[in-house]
């Protein structure tokens, strides 16, 4: 009698709103947990294995789903243009190199659109 109303309010609170994955894992751990918990034992102590399956299930289910709320983080390897900086050794040294020649690039890349506007907009093209 109370599994399907259980899984009933299990749905429509999925349902109701936009929900992150640590509170989609943890109603459904719940869910889960209160199930498995009611199967356990009989009278007073099915009802108390029904609670402790809900909190246990509550608590992995939500720790599944922050996992899985958690933005992926990539590293990008950069390497300046024909090794530019590749020959420097000290790490201080071969940053401050690639960041002047990211500058050098980002200026001819203003200067390029520049260009470009100006053939464009007045038709001083080269």
């Amino acid at each position: 009698m109370y599994k399907p109303i259980a899984i009933a309010v299990l749905a429509l609170s999925l349902g109701a709103c936009q929900t992150t994955n640590q509170q989609t894992g943890t109603l459904i751990g719940a869910g889960a947990g209160g199930l498995l918990g009611s199967q356990i034992g009989s009278g007073s102590g099915q009802l108390l294995a029904t609670g402790v399956g809900v909190l246990i299930g509550a608590m992995s289910g939500s720790a599944v789903g922050e996992s899985m709320d958690r933005p992926q983080t990539v590293v990008i390897q950069q390497s300046t243009p024909d090794g530019q900086c590749g020959h420097i050794t000290n790490s201080g040294a071969r940053s401050a190199c690639e960041r002047g020649v990211s500058e050098r690039n980002a200026e001819a890349q203003r200067e390029a659109e520049r260009k470009a506007y100006l053939c464009g907009r007045y038709g001083e093209c080269e």
